[in-house]
């Protein structure tokens, strides 16, 4: 009973938000990589210590879900399926946390972050962006952004992929300023 209580919601939730999101520009094209960020021990460990506590963070926290223990919530019982509850999470706490300014600085790749191409929404670390300018950044356009878990799954790939070539691109650096070429 409970359950289907829950399911009905997010399906009106969803519904309610289909057209809300046409108002966000994206500069993402994807959800935030799922896996395990604070650690698949860590996590592991929340879900047996308090099992119901960690479903219903699961169920009810975005950053939690999506970021911070995803891998360890897609096992858990009694959490709901991604598919099923990525979308309204988004869409229940879509904000900037640092606010405009500093999210629109973020985006726009401006002040600090104008040599850093790492720091940007759709950058090496999504989910500082997710944290930080979930709303600026596009994570709220649901035309663009498609949250299911073979999305986030894919993020992890090209996330990897990344991260194999700033270390190419600082390595080959080295190897100029060495003198070596």
């Amino acid at each position: 009973m409970y359950s289907t209580i829950i399911n009905i919601f997010i399906i009106l939730v969803v519904v309610v938000t289909d057209d809300a999101d046409a108002s966000y520009s994206s500069y993402t094209t994807r959800p935030p990589c799922c896996r395990d960020h604070l650690g698949s021990t860590a996590c592991a460990r929340l879900s047996r210590s308090n099992t119901r506590n960690f479903a219903k963070r699961c169920n009810q926290d975005a950053e939690f879900r999506l970021i911070q223990c995803c891998s360890t919530c897609n096992k858990s019982r009694q959490a709901m399926a991604y598919d099923l509850i990525a979308r309204s999470l988004v869409s229940e706490h879509c904000f900037d946390r640092y606010g405009s300014q500093f999210c629109h600085r973020y985006v726009n790749n401006t002040d600090v972050f104008e040599a850093q191409s790492t720091w940007s929404c759709d950058g090496e670390n999504p989910q500082i962006a997710f944290r930080s300018c979930r709303k600026s950044c596009g994570f709220c356009n649901f035309k663009v952004v498609k949250y299911t878990l073979d999305e986030a799954q894919k993020s992890c790939k090209s996330e990897s992929r990344s991260w194999k070539k700033q270390l190419a691109k600082k390595k080959e650096q080295k190897f100029i300023w060495d003198g070596k070429l």
